[in-house]
């Protein structure tokens, strides 16, 4: 408990200064009421504006009500449509979710499946073409690996597929209504798992060389156990720390890094709110999903912190 405490605790502090230098960030920008309401417009409808936004107070009480209001779940609401931020959230983010988490279960899924019998057969001609293309796909940018994924699957290969270029989670039709689209999820959660899959091949391979390294896998071999008790029972358990490192880090970093694979597919999500709110200026939705993105990488990681001290006692006395 005293270890769940200590992680806790630390998670809140990055909160508070994540909120702290996102409030600070955005509160330096050029005057958002001008901005909107453009050069000819009547200095009343400005001050207006700012009034209602709360942009007239001085930059403490700004704060202070920030910091508050954040705790209690209010974002304040859109400039431009006037909504409230957590609602706009509310229904993107749910999508955002499901990309992640699907792109996220196909990179670790395979990637430690593939790392371990790259690690099993270490020399192989087949393992440094896998190792050359992992290079390829850890430095390939998403935008680019996005267009070329619609583009081939999506389009010149659609006869065989059946995907389409483009579409959200949740389609209407004209006679049943409402429903999911699962087929719109593979082309970008494929997409987005490309970069993370590359990073756990490696990261596996190289955990898992180093553990069958260690004399206890010697032994344990000279006690004469199967390969496969040796692959899972001792071999997996003791090089997922590093997997999970990765695999955390990749789960936050990708409800940020959607913003480019959910434009090009269409994809109504977190990321995609965020470009057209960016396109706009609607700095209190920009604001909002980044507090979000935020608390889901802090609480990740705390639950990663945790799951190390589940895998590896050792963690709880560091």
């Amino acid at each position: 408990m005293r270890f769940i405490l200590k992680r806790l605790l630390q998670g809140l502090g990055v909160l508070l200064g994540t909120l702290t230098l996102v409030f600070f960030i955005f509160s330096f920008v050029p005057d958002p009421a001008r901005e909107l309401a453009g050069q000819a417009e009547r200095e009343s409808v400005v001050q207006a504006f700012r009034h209602k936004h709360g942009l007239d107070q001085p930059i403490h009480s700004r704060y202070i009500s920030f910091i508050s209001n954040a705790v209690m779940g209010d974002l304040g609401s859109s400039y431009i449509t006037d909504r409230p931020v957590t609602a706009s959230i509310k229904e993107a983010l749910p999508a955002t979710l499901i990309l992640a988490t699907v792109a996220m279960f196909f990179a670790t899924l395979f990637g430690i499946a593939i790392g371990l019998v790259l690690a099993l057969f270490p020399n192989s001609k087949i393992g440094d073409l896998v190792l050359s293309i992992c290079a390829l796909g850890m430095s390939a940018p998403s935008f680019v690996v996005a267009i070329l994924v619609a583009w081939l699957f999506g389009y010149v290969l659609h006869s065989y597929t059946q995907l389409p270029m483009t579409g959200g989670m949740i389609i209407v039709d004209p006679f049943e209504g409402p429903r999911l689209a699962w087929a719109h999820l593979i082309l970008p959660a494929f997409t987005l798992g490309m970069r993370p899959l590359a990073v756990i091949i490696q990261l596996s391979r190289n955990s898992a060389l180093e553990v069958l390294s260690q004399p206890y896998i010697r032994t344990a071999r000279a006690k004469g156990l199967s390969q496969s008790r040796i692959l899972f029972r001792h071999v997996l358990r003791n090089s997922l720390n590093p997997v999970l490192t990765a695999t955390s880090g990749w789960f936050a970093s990708m409800l940020a890094g959607a913003v480019f694979v959910e434009f090009v597919f269409g994809w109504k999500g977190m990321g995609l709110l965020m470009f057209n709110a960016l396109e706009r200026g609607d700095l209190p939705i920009v604001m909002g999903c980044t507090l979000v993105i935020s608390t889901i990488f802090v609480l990740v990681n705390v639950g990663v912190d945790i799951l190390y001290g589940i895998l590896d006692p050792r963690v709880e006395r560091l």
